[in-house]
């Protein structure tokens, strides 16, 4: 099952959402060419706008130590702070895209972390190449708006099966609150995603609330992002 756009070449993230511009009402993803060091190391303008503030959420989110399962890393920028702000976390990166492989095997490289371990194909619809319950945390960012919605009950399925009982599913990017308007800037990006790709568009929290429940993960909390994103948290019991 594709997970839809990969990030290593066509990135979908938000513009702002680590700017010292703080909230803006700015559409929540671009596509973006990306630029390339020697080293392979790739970047993403949008990833270094957002990544500082997406780490230190999970710094927050996330209890001490553990093992943290990434869902289509990307370039490998989250991953490479992710493992420098959280020594005590054992840092998965995955991808299905082998360009994006080769970019977070230069960051692993490049950071020289002994938590950061290389990173390993994964494609969601496709048996995951861990053990069951052997995983603390999964974390994904800007995946589930710009893939199928089956790639969403496909991460979250994957999630209950390989998270330990008390474990979490952390899922980043632009989602539609209840009770709240619309973002201007998420309307429109929603229907340019949509546009392009019927079975692409941001998600209700409502959608994916009863899809977590489906799969067998427990209740939810909302961290509110810059740019009108949001930081989901779904339980494992």
């Amino acid at each position: 099952m594709p997970h839809g756009r990969t990030k290593a070449s066509r990135v979908a993230s938000s513009p702002g959402a680590c700017s010292d511009q703080g909230m803006t009402d700015d559409p929540p993803a671009r596509l973006e060419s990306l630029d390339g060091a020697a080293d392979g190391r790739r970047f993403s303008p949008s990833a270094g706008r957002n990544r500082a503030a997406i780490v230190e959420a999970l710094v927050d989110e996330l209890p001490e130590h553990g093992t943290c399962l990434e869902v289509a890393a990307g370039t490998g920028e989250h991953a490479a702070l992710a493992a420098e702000r959280l020594p005590r976390w054992t840092w998965l990166p995955t991808d299905r895209d082998p360009e994006a492989l080769a970019s977070i095997r230069a960051w692993v490289a490049h950071a020289a972390l002994p938590n950061l371990q290389p990173p390993v194909a994964l494609e969601l619809g496709q048996p995951w190449p861990y053990a069951p319950e052997s995983i603390d945390a999964v974390f994904a960012s800007n995946v589930m708006h710009i893939s199928p919605i089956e790639a969403t009950e496909a991460l979250f399925r994957g999630a209950v099966t390989h998270l330990r009982p008390g474990g979490a599913l952390l899922v980043y990017g632009p989602v539609f609150l209840p009770e709240e308007p619309r973002p201007d800037g998420n309307v429109r990006f929603d229907q340019e995603l949509r546009a392009e790709d019927t079975s692409y568009g941001v998600r209700s929290l409502e959608e994916l609330q009863a899809l977590a429940a489906r799969s067998g993960l427990s209740g939810s909390t909302v961290r509110r992002m810059p740019s009108n994103n949001s930081l989901l948290r779904f339980g494992r019991g």
